[in-house]
């Protein structure tokens, strides 16, 4: 069954070529069919790797001894497995409807077939040089997603995205030398493959490459200092933008700064070193920052945006605590927040689509016009501030757990920058919903029902799965402790 592996990663790739067919991309009904059809393939074998396959590791090539390309499946391979198999093709239905509005639409889909097989070559990445292969080509293929209107502001923010990106890939090219250098150059190991029998210059070499690393992968996670790109990239469809900021290149970000820290450099070789200690700062900051900045946005995509950065930094500071619960804390806000802030993502883009209203001062009353959105993005705004039982609050509570057992003065400051943060967000998501359901005089309330096709469903299932997240919250953790564990 390993071939299965190889097959999500071809497959969406092959089935993008296929879009190139004059007969495929002219007929707009043949177009959805065999982009969802294609979605759906790969997400039902991505599903079944997940669930049940048992696979052993498949090496591709052989650059030199040592040094190779290899597809593996562990735990937390499942859990990114888990967010992309089943956004993806929820996304899809979803951009049925956006891309309408947007034209373009066979390009955008054949760079959105794409970037879901190299999205699934991360997930299977079985040591650093293959996830450092698909990672750069997770910004390649996405680069014309973020450009796809081609106005000043899209290449502008291309232009951002790129260079950023390739700041942090040349980072990130420091973990693979020194994993292959002094660690055993083989898979991913829980605990790492460096080892601890380290003179202490030695030990201290390999924690300033682990720390350059980190924020290189850190980039794609958006972490301060190199966080601008991804408000600038809200610019882009807000299927695109849904997707990098809940399932594809954020979380890839994430992904790859968990197998840095805990697969490869392993913690005992980091933890209460300067290498546990300056990333952490940076994430708190991020935190801190981001839900800030958030606050300060009248733009809602971008609003939306910073709170990303804010919670993509909930994910780095859990990791940076470097223990097995903060370890399964991170995979459950990974979780919670991709199903959560893509809901969130959606609410806007059908405000955007079916008013061509973008800005907060001008939302005044819509929720009598777009109930479900509406509906749907309050529950999903209660998730994010953390309202229980709703999965945000669990992975809030695990991080802010586990920081607590570690007890030193910077986990502290940690806590205390998750609790601002979780006031600020309740403000920057209340003042949304305060506006539509109450708008000022002169406001319009009422009107003809705004709902499309596709997105209004999309919606209220993603609503469901977040609840049932919450709900059924204790099996959830009870899988990600042995599926990491």
């Amino acid at each position: 069954m390993e071939f299965l592996m190889l097959f999500a990663i071809l497959f969406p790739m092959a089935a993008a070529l296929g879009l190139c067919s004059r007969r495929i991309s002219g007929d707009l009904r043949l177009l959805h069919g065999y982009v969802f059809g294609a979605a759906l393939v790969n997400s039902l074998a991505l599903l079944y790797v997940t669930f049940f396959a048992r696979l052993e590791p498949v090496t591709l090539l052989h650059f030199t001894q040592g040094l190779d390309v290899t597809l593996a499946a562990d735990g937390l391979s499942r859990v990114f497995i888990l967010i992309i198999a089943v956004l993806w093709p929820l996304t899809t239905l979803y951009a049925f409807d956006y891309m309408k509005h947007e034209g373009g639409e066979p390009r955008f889909f054949a760079f959105f077939l794409l970037s879901y097989g190299v999205c699934s070559g991360i997930a299977f990445a079985g040591n650093m040089v293959t996830l450092y292969m698909f990672f750069e080509m997770l910004t390649l293929a996405t680069l014309p997603l973020v450009m796809h209107k081609m106005d000043d502001k899209a290449r502008f923010a291309g232009r951002r995205y790129l260079l950023y990106s390739m700041a942090g890939a040349a980072l990130g090219f420091i973990a693979i030398v020194f994993s292959y250098v002094y660690g055993s150059g083989g898979g991913f190991v829980l605990g790492g493959t460096m080892g601890t029998a380290f003179d202490a210059q030695t030990a201290n070499t390999l924690r300033v490459a682990f720390t350059l690393a980190f924020f290189g992968f850190g980039v794609k996670a958006a972490l301060f200092p190199m966080s601008l790109w991804l408000p600038t990239a809200s610019v882009a469809p807000t299927p695109v933008t849904a997707l990098l900021h809940a399932a594809a290149v954020v979380k890839a970000g994430a992904f790859a700064c968990i197998r840095l820290t805990y697969y490869t450099f392993g913690v005992e070789l980091l933890r209460g070193t300067f290498a546990q200690y300056i990333p952490m700062a940076a994430a708190i900051v991020t935190i801190a920052g981001g839900s800030l900045l958030a606050l300060r946005q009248n733009h809602l995509k971008r609003r939306l945006a910073w709170s990303t950065v804010s919670n993509l930094s909930y994910i780095l500071f859990s990791v940076t605590l470097m223990s097995n619960l903060a370890l399964k804390a991170a995979c459950m806000h990974m979780l919670a927040h991709a199903f959560i802030k893509i809901t969130l993502f959606f609410g806007v883009g059908c405000i955007l689509v079916t008013t061509e209203k973008e800005y907060l001062d001008e939302i005044g009353g819509l929720a009598g016009r777009l109930p479900v959105t509406f509906g749907c993005f309050t529950i999903a705004s209660a998730a994010l501030m953390g309202v229980p039982p709703l999965p945000g609050f669990f992975s809030k509570w695990i991080i802010g757990t586990a920081a607590g057992y570690d007890g030193g003065w910077l986990p502290i400051a940690g806590i205390a920058a998750l609790m601002f943060s979780a006031f600020l967000t309740a403000l920057y998501l209340m003042s949304i919903l305060s506006r539509a359901y109450f708008p000022a005089n002169g406001q319009i309330g009422r009107g003809e029902r705004l709902e499309l096709t596709w997105m209004a469903p999309v919606q209220v299932l993603l609503c469901v799965l977040i609840v049932c997240m919450g709900i059924f919250n204790q099996d959830l953790q009870s899988c990600l402790d042995l599926w990491l564990f």
